[in-house]
């Protein structure tokens, strides 16, 4: 064994026998729990990472009022702007017009509240309260823009009970896309890959910009079901409302 020892000796210097000994078994031993060795290593936060990760938590939410949501209610609601309906092979001016006025309520309140929702204090916040706030701000937004076109259809000189039933229809054939708001955001805050408030908020509104380019064809399909319901009435001029 000394022998062996020495061998060592000569070919790592100066070291001694006891040392030489000392390097061995730590040799031994770590070729024994390499394994272990590796998935601890791997579990370690370096300081490498958890900077990375404190740049990405101190990433401003206010940057997000360029997301392209905004430009795709603007577009949306020029492009449902100039849908035109016809009732019995005629031109339905009433119909085409009331459906020109949701759309514009509708875009207007969104964008407004999409912006609005980015200046909330949101470093004070969990998760899970950031997701109750996602959700009552959509059911508030959509409150808003329906009392905005009920009010505006009253003035125009609709009467409450058509009124109520355009809206009532346009929920049906809308109800999927809302719906799967929903679940879609309860699925983000579940992943852990959205592990910051920002990234949430991104992923929520990329997923909300998907279904508002789906407006066009539920309001066209609410319209088209309504069948001349208001064909002979005047819709009255917005410089008189």
């Amino acid at each position: 064994m000394e022998n062996f020892l020495n061998s060592f000796v000569n070919k790592f210097g100066n070291l001694s026998s006891i040392q030489t000994l000392i390097f061995m078994v730590f040799a031994i031993l770590a070729f024994i729990l390499k394994d272990s060795i590796k998935e601890t290593f791997l579990l370690i936060k370096w300081p490498k990472w958890s900077f990375l990760k404190r740049k990405e938590k101190g990433q401003d939410i206010k940057v997000l009022k360029s997301h392209d949501i905004f430009p795709t209610l603007e577009r949306v609601k020029r492009e449902a702007s100039f849908l035109r309906f016809f009732s019995h092979g005629k031109y339905d001016e009433a119909k085409s017009r009331m459906s020109a006025d949701f759309v514009k309520f509708k875009c207007d309140v969104c964008s407004d509240k999409f912006s609005t929702f980015l200046d909330n204090d949101f470093s004070k916040l969990s998760s899970d309260e950031l997701k109750q706030l996602i959700l009552s701000s959509l059911w508030n937004m959509h409150e808003i823009y329906i009392d905005k076109i009920r009010n505006h259809w009253l003035n125009k000189g609709i009467n409450k009970e058509d009124v109520g039933y355009v809206i009532e229809l346009f929920e049906v054939f809308r109800h999927g896309v809302v719906l799967g708001f929903q679940h879609r955001t309860e699925a983000i805050f579940s992943c852990e890959h959205y592990d910051t408030h920002f990234s949430k908020i991104l992923a929520c509104y990329n997923i909300y910009a998907f279904g508002i380019d789906l407006l066009p064809k539920d309001l066209q399909d609410t319209f088209e079901a309504i069948n001349g319901k208001f064909a002979n009435i005047e819709y009255i001029d917005n410089s008189r409302s």
